[in-house]
């Protein structure tokens, strides 16, 4: 299941034991949390098999076999992976159940979206839907913007393999925010996370953020090593100067957005009215050509292209990985 960063949101686990939802036998059920994220900007590293917090869950009131624990706020500051194992006693027996909980950054505020969207969180409010229903919309949206792109508006630590093109700058598949390590062939050329560079100069990223770029302002050649009395690095023989043409890079780094654009997110208020109108079922079917007896329409071809919402893709086009170019 997903919650959102920032937030303090519950995790629910309902007990099914011999075909049927169960209480448990007497002690609430002990959950354990876990990070298996692997931030390698974390130091020491966090061991996936350390125990973050320990929470005891609460019953829910209305639904048997329902508990619920609420996810502290200061496990939530960045997106991460956490596992939750629920460890209960039901019909005399002890039993352990794992899950995964993703926390991710929304592309849009539910309070604001809800508000542009003329919908209401008042259950009393004619317009009125819940906030899990906003929930789904927004994920809703999320997934179809970030298939229509190819990229990810939030961030994440990856690694990639790149080739060189003998230039000053490496092309990237995803917007880089920031490098930890980079290496050609397998020789360790930069580690930003340790301070060290095994380079005579320094790198940054490229304009666009679709790629790495050599700062020959701060080079120095063999020459001015061997002037001052001091071994040149070995490295320079081979890798000077340039991403070296058909060489492989190893880049890790984290990769993403700092922030969601503007244009990103009203695409995704804008598909979330699409998920809450009423010819999304339709939509979803396939279906072309829908005519009665007083009137008919049939959907225009791009409707199952691009996001399917004209309005959305124009806000998208320029996020598109296959349209930028890195320079």
């Amino acid at each position: 299941m997903e919650i959102y960063t920032n937030s303090s949101s519950p995790v629910v686990h309902q007990i099914f034991w011999q075909g049927a939802a169960s209480d448990v036998d007497s002690t609430l059920p002990s959950v354990k949390i876990y990070d298996i994220t692997q931030d390698p900007t974390v130091s020491p590293a966090i061991n996936p098999s350390t125990i973050l917090t320990t929470l005891t869950a609460i019953k829910d009131e209305t639904n048997v076999g329902l508990y619920y624990v609420n996810v502290p706020y200061s496990l939530t500051a960045t997106n991460r992976t956490l596992k939750f194992r629920w460890e209960y006693v039901v019909g005399s027996t002890s039993v352990a159940k794992e899950h995964l909980v993703f926390v991710v950054t929304p592309y849009t505020d539910l309070t604001q979206s809800s508000q542009e969207l003329g919908l209401s969180i008042d259950n009393t409010d004619p317009n009125y839907v819940s906030y899990k229903e906003l929930q789904m919309a927004e994920k809703y949206a999320r997934k179809v913007i970030e298939d229509y792109t190819g990229q990810e508006f939030t961030l994440s630590d990856d690694t990639f393999i790149v080739y060189g093109s003998g230039s000053d700058v490496l092309p990237l598949p995803y917007k880089i925010n920031s490098l930890h390590s980079l290496y050609a062939n397998d020789i360790l050329l930069v580690d930003n996370l340790n301070n060290v560079n095994n380079w005579n100069y320094t790198t940054q990223i490229s304009e666009t953020g679709f790629g790495i770029r050599v700062n020959r302002a701060s080079m120095l050649d063999n020459t001015v090593y061997t002037a001052n009395g001091m071994v040149p690095p070995s490295i320079n023989d081979t890798y000077y100067g340039v991403f070296q043409n058909n060489v492989a890079y190893k880049v890790y780094g984290r990769f993403g957005w700092d922030r969601v654009p503007d244009n990103v997110e009203l695409a995704c208020i804008e598909l979330m009215k699409d998920y809450f109108s009423k010819d999304k079922l339709w939509r979803n079917k396939y279906i072309k050509n829908i005519q009665t007896f007083d009137w008919q329409f049939e959907y225009d071809g791009g409707a199952t292209k691009g996001t399917g919402n004209l309005y959305a893709d124009q806000l998208l086009a320029p996020y598109i990985i296959s349209s930028m170019v890195v320079v």
